[in-house]
């Protein structure tokens, strides 16, 4: 038996999002803007204002901007929403919003090129903004760690650094028979 998502989550349908999921051919194939990259809106009703990308849907070619684009929804009463109602981040289609070039301060058409190291040699794609050149940094975004709770599910740091199996000399961890199959994994057995 299947439980609904809502019970799962434990939280109600209504504050969770639809699977609006777009074809195959209209998704955007190569992505400029990603979690943790300074956007500013230029169109919309947040118009000019800017922020940090906090979640990317690949599959609605949308964006969230943290703090922007904020509508209430109704839910249950509860501890946590006493009101009824919470405020929550609407998504931002792709084309809305712009990178803002960090030499600057302004919204910018960004494009890929190669850029070769000429110390080791290695390659590497960049995005540089079109109006300055400069290129501009990917972004690691971590915030998302610092909500990180330990659950029931969990697994104690204790047994985590415990050892459990020690190896003897000249026994194979597995009987003969197994390690023969994962070693011949790729032949035919007729």
């Amino acid at each position: 038996m299947r439980l609904h998502r809502s019970i799962l989550k434990a939280t109600s349908t209504r504050a969770m999002p639809r699977d609006k999921s777009l074809r195959e051919d209209l998704r955007i194939k190569k992505w400029k803007i990603r979690r943790g990259d300074k956007v500013m809106v230029i169109s919309g009703k947040d118009r000019g204002q800017s922020g940090v990308v906090s979640e990317v849907s690949r599959k609605t070619n949308a964006v969230y901007v943290r703090g922007l684009n904020l509508a209430f929804k109704n839910v249950p009463k509860s501890k946590e929403s006493p009101s009824g109602k919470i405020q929550k981040e609407m998504p931002i289609h792709v084309s809305n919003v712009a990178l803002v070039d960090p030499s600057t301060n302004q919204p910018t058409k960004v494009y890929i090129g190669k850029f070769v190291d000429p110390n080791t040699g290695d390659k590497q794609s960049m995005r540089y903004s079109v109006s300055t050149g400069s290129v501009i940094q990917k972004n690691l975004d971590l915030t998302y760690q610092k909500e990180w709770k330990d659950g029931k599910m969990d697994t104690d740091p204790d047994a985590v650094n415990k050892v459990s199996f020690q190896t003897v000399p000249g026994v194979p961890p597995f009987p003969e028979d197994v390690m023969r199959e994962i070693q011949n994994r790729y032949k035919k057995h007729y």
